[in-house]
């Protein structure tokens, strides 16, 4: 699949992944046309401005995306690999990246606990709270999840997923025989059994659906830690907003001059002797291209990619289904008129509400000057909308390990989203966009 240096490569959706995925080509010296079938870039990831009568005479923009980040390394690489480093590109704009507060979970019983992400600070509050034998528990768990990272790290979030990759040593070590249910059971303690089986719904998907290496997520929290954007100077009513970063990457593309364009529908992937020549438009018919990295969901992916890869596609996805999830409901309240406000000094604070399930109600408050921003993303809710770009509902590992991979049967052509075996976090959607954009170069620059 390896394209020399100068080769035009087409990347098709506008997403983190696709964002990511072309800055990183860019830096390497190809040519990189951007297609996005809607009018901005950023997918789920793009602001928008709050609307309402209560919406003030200067705009506050508010996003999908998640206010608080985790494992910040992907994002640093990707725009130390295109340029600038991240936290200078953002100084220079005017914000900064910082530690967030830690998530105060609620339970139905009334009982509510601020859970650092800090190791030792975990195990003190989790002491006082339930005693020696659920922390001790919990502990466990979470240190026993850090050999599940271990093994993941080759099989697509350092490395493009490659099946004859999983043995069954690494296959011991992801817990292929239980659930993600089944550890939440393990603990025993019923507000620490909601807490892991809330990540599987965050996810879109459910606890006993979810292999139980969905759980790493916890891991990675407590060793990364929590992080939130901040407005340092000037720009009051941006604070807590995540999308900056989407705002930045699309500053880094236009310096590393890719070519932008929007409202561009592809329509197929073209080949000659079974590799890439190009792609079909909706506002260009064919255009020539050296190689392709389909950054869109794997449905759409099937619909365009030429025979080979559509085959091996709809394998990979014939027992799966779209990830479900809420929509994001914004409002602006006064200040005051929120008990679960940002501690002074504080931009951002996320309370998690959970049910005996685990089905989790999250709530989080931007502070805008004297003003909030309440963002409430209901999992309990009646109504969940099929979300394919944001991820697979597979049937435990062994769906999980027909999930779609970085390379394809057509050469010249690769794939990356929040359907590749890095999972739909933000930074492993980022890290998708990583591996696809190394697989068409050859290289690692």
């Amino acid at each position: 699949m390896p394209t020399s240096t100068g080769s035009l490569v087409a990347v098709v959706g506008g997403g983190l992944a696709g964002m990511a995925a072309a800055a990183r080509l860019a830096k390497m010296g190809h040519r990189v046309r951007l297609h996005e079938a809607t009018d901005r870039l950023g997918g789920a990831w793009a602001p928008y401005a709050l609307a309402g009568p209560d919406a003030g005479p200067a705009p506050v923009l508010v996003d999908d995306a998640p206010a608080v980040l985790t494992f910040p390394a992907p994002w640093r690489d990707l725009f130390r690999k295109s340029g600038r480093p991240l936290e200078a590109e953002l100084a220079r704009a005017g914000y900064a990246l910082a530690p967030a507060p830690p998530t105060v979970v609620h339970h139905d019983d009334g009982s509510s606990l601020a859970l650092p992400s800090d190791r030792g600070e975990q195990q003190e509050v989790l002491l006082r709270a339930y005693g020696p034998a659920a922390a001790a528990r919990w502990q466990h768990l979470l240190d026993s999840l850090d050999d599940v990272w271990q093994a993941l790290r080759p099989l697509g979030l350092e490395e493009p997923w490659e099946p004859g990759s999983l043995n069954r040593d690494l296959a011991r070590r992801l817990r292929s025989r239980r659930s993600l249910a089944d550890l939440a059971d393990d603990l025993g303690d019923p507000h620490l059994r909601a807490l892991v089986r809330a990540t599987a719904y965050r996810l879109g998907t459910t606890p006993e659906q979810a292999p139980a290496l969905a759980a790493v997520g916890l891991l990675v929290e407590r060793t990364f830690g929590r992080w939130q954007v901040v407005a340092e100077r000037g720009r009051p009513l941006d604070t807590g907003r995540t999308s900056v970063l989407v705002e930045t990457l699309a500053a880094r593309l236009g310096l590393r001059k890719v070519e932008v364009r929007l409202g561009s529908r592809v329509e197929g992937v073209e080949t000659a002797d079974r590799a890439v020549t190009g792609v079909r438009t909706s506002d260009a018919g064919t255009e020539p291209a050296d190689a392709v990295v389909l950054a869109v969901d794997p449905w759409t992916a099937a619909s365009l990619a030429p025979a080979p890869t559509a085959r091996s596609l709809r394998r990979s996805l014939r027992r799966a289904s779209p990830a479900r999830l809420p929509r994001a409901e914004h409002v602006l309240l006064e200040e005051g008129g929120s008990g679960d406000s940002p501690a002074p000094g504080q931009p951002v604070a996320e309370h998690l509400h959970l049910d005996a399930d685990g089905r989790p109600l999250v709530v989080t408050l931007r502070r805008l000057g004297d003003r909030l921003v309440r963002t409430t993303v209901d999992h309990r809710a009646d109504h969940l909308e099929d979300r394919p770009g944001a991820g697979l509902v597979t049937d435990g590992f062994r769906g999980w390990r027909r999930r779609p991979g970085t390379a394809t049967p057509t050469p010249g052509l690769a794939l990356a989203g929040a359907a590749s075996p890095s999972g739909p976090s933000p930074w492993a959607v980022a890290q998708s966009g990583a591996l696809a954009a190394y697989a068409v170069a050859g290289r690692r620059d």
